[in-house]
Parts: structure tokens; sequence; C-alpha cells
């Protein structure tokens, strides 16, 4: 066949004519004549809507800040209170909606698959176009479409239909408890094991709240203190017994004088031969004002309070409860061995809450924990907390050891009495979001500290340096750990 005859034939077959007398083989002329396809046509839209109403409420309960709802509902906002409830009971409201959803998509797909048999005269083009058509219906305007506005306007969605949908689960309460028994027989309750909300979630929670602008720094910190407060212990926050300035009961009072003036100290331990025998607590004012009143007749024992005893492993928010109830503002922190591990102060707890409180006699010109010296070069104090370390540098997981100061991890780690310029290395990996479109990101560092400064076996200050490994590091540990499983 020639290109001319073959174009012929194309535009032949292609004609109007044809086309018109191929839709009346296969439409039905007198389905325009029957008034039964409107009611149905008409019935098949009020049931996509239907579905529209039970896809966007089950997205919108199951996304809603029951908080809020709680909020609204004392007080007394508009359909709060119904809103509430069905939020609260979802297990039943989400077998009500799936009851109802099913219910009225299948209905409206039986409709459409008679009205398209009506419409069309071969059956199987009918069921074709009935499967087409209504899957793309339902599927935009009675799943995503209704699901995306519910989930973007949850709060006034549930307001404003909550008495609807709480009248429906009512309505259909037989039906919805046969489907919830029918669960329990397959599926465990596990409700009352796990908690509603972790502190894992609370903490993240509280991150997105600030991150939001819904709190700003400072009270996101507060928050994140108290929740934390729970895990620190008097071992944590004690000033260690190599730390703490105390006098002996056989000083004298120019000796005692001495110390007060010096160290501006309002209280002060008293110990006898050694400071593992406390035997008291002497305060400043009532020593100035014996001092005071009777210069040549001062009786220290007559002075000194008796002293509250703690142990390391005590909670630090124990640890304030137990002080406000026995009324002090230091405790003496006792070891195992009965000996002392050091002392504590209400202003030590306190701080763990707000942070470094500071009086007219305090030097706010200390040291910081942690300074960046250059690109990941950081001069770290030894006494900065393990958990704070990582968390500000976002150096990934706290390394599991039972030393909370950095100090205590490396002394530990390096089995020896430290010396200045001796180093430790450690693995760190951190995950990292590059933005919304992208999965998390797993990076591999090393963490190099060398040790700066060390005072009489202590270290005082160490170096770290935070290095990305490469794909050849990488390589390497894989190989070494290989080695060492095949070693083992």
């Amino acid at each position: 066949m020639s290109p001319l005859e073959h174009s012929t034939s194309i535009n032949f077959l292609l004609t109007p004519q044809n086309i018109l007398d191929f839709l009346k083989k296969i439409f039905n002329e007198q389905a325009l004549q029957n008034p039964s396809l409107i009611f149905i046509f008409l019935g098949i839209i009020v049931l996509v809507f239907c579905s529209s109403f039970f896809s966007a409420s089950e997205t919108a309960f199951s996304t809603v800040n029951v908080m809020r709802l709680r909020t609204y509902a004392q007080e007394k906002r508009r359909g709060a209170r119904k809103a509430l409830w069905v939020a609260e009971n979802y297990e039943r409201t989400v077998t009500t909606i799936l009851v109802g959803n099913n219910f009225v998509n299948i209905l409206a797909t039986t409709l459409a698959g008679t009205a398209f048999t009506i419409v069309f005269l071969n059956p199987t083009v009918a069921n074709a176009a009935s499967t087409i058509i209504m899957t793309l219906t339902v599927l935009t305007f009675g799943e995503i479409l209704p699901k995306c506005l519910a989930k973007a306007n949850a709060e006034k969605f549930t307001l404003l239909t909550s008495g609807i949908l709480y009248f429906l689960i009512k309505l259909l309460t037989p039906i919805v408890w046969i489907f919830i028994g029918i669960k329990k027989i397959f599926i465990k309750n596990k409700e009352d094991e796990e908690p509603t909300v972790t502190e894992q979630e609370l903490e993240s929670i509280i991150d997105t709240m600030e991150e939001e602008g819904v709190i700003d720094k400072d009270d996101a910190s507060l928050i994140q203190s108290v929740l934390d407060i729970g895990e620190r212990t008097v071992n944590d926050i004690m000033i260690p017994r190599v730390d703490f300035v105390a006098i002996e009961n056989t000083d004298s009072i120019e000796e005692i004088k001495k110390t007060f003036l010096e160290y501006k100290f309002s209280r002060l331990p008293v110990y006898k031969e050694d400071k593992d025998h406390i035997i008291g607590v002497l305060s400043d004012k009532d020593f100035f004002a014996a001092l005071f009143e009777t210069p040549n007749r001062v009786n220290i024992k007559k002075l000194i309070k008796t002293p509250l005893y703690v142990s390391e492993t005590m909670k630090v928010d124990d640890l304030i409860r137990k002080m406000q109830k026995a009324k002090k503002h230091l405790a003496i922190v006792s070891d195992e061995y009965g000996g002392t591990s050091g002392i504590v102060t209400m202003e030590d707890a306190l701080e763990e809450l707000v942070g470094e409180i500071y009086d007219e006699h305090d030097d706010t010109e200390v040291e910081k924990d942690i300074e960046e010296l250059g690109e990941n070069k950081y001069k770290i104090v030894a006494d900065v907390m393990l958990d704070d370390l990582y968390e500000n540098l976002n150096l990934g997981e706290t390394p599991d050891t039972n030393y909370p100061t950095l100090g205590g991890y490396l002394y530990a780690m390096f089995e020896h009495i430290p010396v200045v310029g001796d180093k430790y290395t450690a693995d760190a990996t951190i995950f990292t979001d590059q933005d919304s479109d992208t999965l998390l990101e797993e990076r591999y560092f090393t963490l190099e500290y060398t040790i700066l400064s060390v005072v009489e076996r202590r270290i005082i200050s160490v170096l770290l340096e935070v290095k990305e490994k490469t794909e050849e590091d990488k390589t390497t540990d894989n190989s070494n750990e290989d080695e060492k499983s095949i070693t083992e």
C-alpha cells in the first residue's frame, strides 16, 4: 500500500460519521430518557460526599491536639465537649468511621455499576468505565482532598462535625461493639501497658515548640531541666571532698573568723580529726552574732547544727524535698563505706533547674565549660557533665559510663594516672537531616581528647578535636572489626 492510500484509510476511519457510529454502538440512546438515571447519579454524589466526611473525620480526630480540645471544653466552646469525647474514645470512633465509610463506598460503587450498565450497551465497557471513574472519584474527592483539608484544619473540623459523629457513634453502637469484640479476639489491648506519651516524645515536643517559636529558648531549657532533674543524682552535683572548705572543731576563733572572711561562705562543715567525721554545720550568722555579743566567750559546740546526711545515689528532686522538709541548706554526702564523699547545697540543686546562681560575692568571670578555639576544636573544663557536652556539641549518643563528668570518663578510659599530652580517641555517630525531602544522613566522626592540664593527678582541662571520618577510615574500621571477630 502506498503512503497516499494509507493516509486515506486513516482519514476514513477517523471521520466524524465513523466516530458517531462507534458511540452509537456502545451507548444506549434511550438511557438519557431514563428518569431513574438522574436520581442514581445524585445518589452517587451524596455518597461520595459522605465518604469524604468519614475520611476527613478519621484524619482530623487522629491528628487533633487532645489537650487543646480539653482546654476548649473548659472554655465552653461550641462542640468542644463532644469533640473531646470522640477523640478520647478513638477506638469506637475509628470503628464507626470505617463502618460508615465502607458502607457508602460500596453503595456508591454499586450504584455506579447500575448507572453505567444503563448507559453502555456492552457490559464489559460498562464495568471498565465504572471501575476507572469511581476509583478516580473516590480517591480524589473521597480520600485525598478531604484528608489533606482535615489535617490542615483538624481543630476547626472536629469542633464543627463532632455533633454528627457523636450521633453516628451512638446510633451504630451495636454494630461497633461487634467489630470491637472481634478485634479483641485477635489483638491484645496494650493501652494499659504503654504510656500515651513517653519522656523522649515529650522532649521532642518541647524541641518542636521551641523551633516553631511557641516558647523561647529559656523556657524550653527550664522545662528540659525539670525533666532531667529526676535522672541526676547527688553525686553529679556535689562538691567533692577534696574541694570543699571545712573547719576543725579545734580551730581557734580567729582561724574560723579568717576562714569565713576569706571564702565568704554562709555555712561551713565542722569536722573532728578529718573530713570523714563531720560533727555539724556552722552558720556565719550564728558565729558572728556570738562573736559580737561575747567576743571572748564563743562556744563553737553550742553554735553548730546537726548535719543532714544524704546518699550519693539520691536523685536531685528527692534531695530538694528532703532539704525542704529538714529546713537545711547544706547536706553531707556519704559514701558506701560511711565516709564523706563531699557536700551539696540547696543552691547546687536549684542550679540544675535555673542554671548558675551568683550573688554579690561570687566571681562571675569564671572559665567557660566549653570554649571554641577553632573549627571543630574546643577547650573543655574536665568537670563538665558528659551529657551536656554531647548535647551542646551535637556529638550523638552519650557513651555508656558510670562517670557523669568528662574528667571521670577519661580517667576510666586511660586506666592509668593521666599526664599532660595523653590522648584518647572515641567514635561518634551523628544523624543529620538536610531538608524535608531527604532521609536522615548517618555521619561518622572521631573524637580526639588531649589532656591539657593536670593538678595533683586530677584532670583540669581537655582539648577536643572533632574529625569526620573519610571513606578510607570507615573501610579500615570495618576491616579491623572483621579481623577482631575472626581472632575471637
